[in-house]
């Protein structure tokens, strides 16, 4: 599964590599491997998780990390908090009509000119079944959802990096923050 891949992700190690050090929210952290991966290149990192049980087990694992039990839909975080933001894993769980909640946190927590790295299940995968798991999206989907709100500065077809075989396709995105908003 993606989640227990140690190493950084593969798309986001090839973004972050010049990037100003700052805050970063994992959202969706689960055990924590990438919140743990993104503190040793430097950030300050916030890892967060509706799951209980997940926190508890990423705490065991590091203190260089803040692991936070928090919903996104009802984020308890400060406003501008963070100056980047990784969700590899949450927006594609949430209900259709959660997008909107989302949306609205992550632009509320995100920094201005903040950026968030979103990578989520592509339609293009056709190894899990439809009615089971994460919904799948179309590049066009995600852009029509962010593009209001967001820059969309990169896009890119991938995989999930992690346990599953083959590999599951997902979509990269970088989005900062519109200035309007």
């Amino acid at each position: 599964m993606p989640w227990y891949e140690k190493n950084l992700d593969l798309d986001l190690s090839e973004e972050i590599q010049f990037l100003k050090k700052g805050n970063f929210l994992d959202l969706g952290t689960g055990p924590g491997t990438q919140a743990i991966e993104l503190a040793k290149k430097g950030f300050r990192v916030t890892g967060s998780d509706i799951s209980r049980s997940a926190i508890e087990k990423a705490r065991l694992s590091t203190k260089n990390v803040n692991f936070e039990i928090d919903d996104i839909l009802n984020s308890k975080f400060e406003s501008e908090s963070f100056d980047y933001i990784l969700d590899r894993g949450c927006f594609h769980v949430l209900a259709i009509d959660d997008r909107e909640t989302y949306l609205n946190q992550i632009k509320r927590i995100l920094k201005k000119n903040g950026i968030i790295f979103l990578k989520c299940m592509s339609k293009d995968e056709k190894n899990l079944p439809d009615d089971k798991g994460p919904h799948k999206f179309f590049k066009n989907e995600i852009v029509q959802y962010f593009q209001n709100d967001f820059d969309i500065k990169k896009s890119k077809d991938t995989v999930y990096y992690g346990t599953l075989k083959p590999l599951p396709k997902a979509l990269f995105f970088v989005m900062k923050k519109s200035v309007k908003i």
